[in-house]
C-alpha cells in the first residue's frame, strides 16, 4: 500500500506536468480542479500496474527533488504532444501575412493570448481532429506507456534526446510551411501580376489594388487546400505516442 501511494504520487507529479501544457486540457477555460483531478485519476490507474523507484530520498530535499524532476518528464512529454499547435499557428501567421491579415488579431481563448484569424482556425481545427479521431486516448495511452518505460526515479537522460527535441521543433517550421504553402504560392502569382499591371499601366497602384484580390484569392485558397492541411496535421498526430515512447527512452538512457 505505501509503495502504491509512492507510485500514485510522482505519476501524479508526472500527469500534473502533462496535462499542464498539453491543449485542450491546457486552456484557461478549464478549472485548474479538473486538470488536478484528471492527473490524480490517471495516477490512480497507472500506479498500481508500474514499477517503483529502486531508490527512495531520505530527506525532504530529495523528495522534492524528485517530484520536480517527474513534474519536467511531464511538461517534456506535453510539451512534445503541443508542437503540432504550434505549427499549426505558425501556418496560421504564414498566411495571414501573405493574405495582408496580419493586422486582424484576435483573442484565442485556449491561449489566452492574440493570434491571427486564420491561426485561431487552424488551432481549433487541429483540436477537433484530435479529439474526434479520439487519439487524445492514444496520448492517454502513450502516456501510461511512458511510465511502463520511464518508472519513477528512472530518469537517466540520452544526450540524443536534445538532438530529438530540436528535429521535433525543426518540424514546426516545415510542417507549418508546408500547410501555408498553397496560399503563399497564389500570393506570389497575384502579385506577380499586379506587378506586370503595374509595369503595362503606371498610372495604377499595383499594391493597394490587388490588396482584395490577395485576400479573396488566399480565403478561396485556404478553404481548397484545408484537406492537405489536415493531412499534415493527422500525420503529425499519428506519430505521436511513438514519439513520447521514444522521448521516454531517452530519459530512460536508451536509445
Amino acid at each position: 500500500m505505501e509503495l502504491e501511494f509512492r507510485n500514485w504520487l510522482f505519476v501524479f507529479a508526472r500527469a500534473g506536468g502533462f496535462f499542464a501544457v498539453l491543449p485542450p486540457f491546457a486552456s484557461s477555460n478549464l478549472p485548474r480542479q479538473l486538470r488536478v483531478g484528471l492527473g490524480a485519476l490517471m495516477a490512480f490507474v497507472i500506479a498500481p500496474v508500474i514499477a517503483g523507484p529502486s531508490v527512495l530520498p531520505s530527506t525532504l530535499t530529495g523528495w522534492i527533488g524528485m517530484l520536480a524532476v517527474e513534474v519536467i518528464v511531464g511538461l517534456t512529454l506535453g510539451f512534445l504532444a503541443r508542437m503540432v499547435f504550434y505549427a499549426a499557428d505558425f501556418a496560421g501567421r504564414l498566411i495571414a501575412n501573405e493574405m495582408g491579415l496580419s493586422m486582424a488579431r484576435t483573442m484565442n481563448p485556449m491561449l489566452g493570448e492574440q493570434t491571427d484569424a486564420p491561426g485561431l482556425i487552424l488551432f481549433y481545427f487541429t483540436m477537433v481532429m484530435m479529439l474526434t479521431l479520439d487519439l487524445h486516448h492514444w496520448l492517454i495511452a502513450g502516456f501510461h506507456r511512458t511510465c511502463e518505460l520511464l518508472p519513477p526515479g528512472g530518469v537517466a537522460a540520452n544526450p540524443a534526446l536534445l538532438d530529438h527535441m530540436v528535429n521535433h521543433t525543426r518540424n514546426i517550421f516545415v510542417i507549418g510551411t508546408q500547410m501555408a504553402a498553397p496560399v503563399i504560392a497564389s500570393a506570389f502569382i497575384i502579385m506577380l501580376l499586379f506587378s506586370v499591371l503595374g509595369r503595362l499601366v503606371p498610372q495604377m497602384n499595383s499594391f493597394v489594388e490587388s490588396f482584395g484580390v490577395r485576400v479573396l484569392a488566399g480565403l478561396a485558397v485556404f478553404g481548397l487546400s484545408i484537406e492537405i492541411m489536415a493531412q499534415h496535421l493527422l500525420n503529425y498526430l499519428r506519430r505521436l505516442p511513438e514519439d513520447m515512447m521514444l522521448v521516454a527512452t531517452y530519459l530512460a538512457g536508451g536509445g
